[in-house]
């Protein structure tokens, strides 16, 4: 039998926090912390999720082409390898987190509909972003929200394969 989807999500989560783990380990601990999240295991369900809904690579690129415009990847374009400041680093993953949060809730919709959209749009929105790198509280405001969103694919996966059950007559 082939593996569901929602267990494929939740492998794709459980191995993305293994390897943020690892790494994580190998830092020293001023760059640990500068390191709030990780969103490797969401962008790769949401890329997994997109396939299972049948978007075409262009599609699915698309979901997450907002990333390549975060302050982040600005920074290194025009500074190359420049340390970043703090409010750049967080500025990177607030900008990351509203692509993936607008990349689940297209999901959710073109998955599930409009119930499903409406469902995953007020989970993310009950774990919202901070509202800006100086906002007190950041590192743990985003690991609320990037939670969120790996509850989020969760649920877009298990509806997938709710859909896909064998129907009784």
């Amino acid at each position: 039998m082939r593996e569901g989807h929602l267990r494929q999500v939740e492998r794709l989560l459980a191995q993305a926090a293994a390897d943020r783990e690892r790494l994580l380990a190998q830092l020293p601990p001023e760059l640990r912390e500068s390191l709030p999240v990780d969103a490797q295991g969401v962008t790769r369900a949401i890329d997994h999720l997109a396939a299972a809904a049948g978007f075409s690579e262009d599609e699915r690129r698309a979901l997450i082409r907002p990333h390549a415009v975060n302050p982040a990847v600005l920074h290194a374009r025009v500074f190359g390898s420049a340390p970043l400041a703090r409010e750049t680093v967080v500025g990177a993953f607030i900008d990351g987190a509203r692509v993936r949060a607008d990349a689940l809730a297209a999901l959710a919709d073109a998955i599930g509909g409009e119930a499903l959209g409406r469902e995953v749009r007020s989970l993310l929105t009950a774990h919202p972003l901070p509202a800006g790198a100086h906002e007190h509280g950041v590192p743990a405001t985003l690991r609320d929200t990037y939670a969120a969103h790996e509850r989020a694919a969760v649920m877009i996966a298990a509806h997938l394969d709710d859909r896909q059950l064998p129907r009784a007559n």
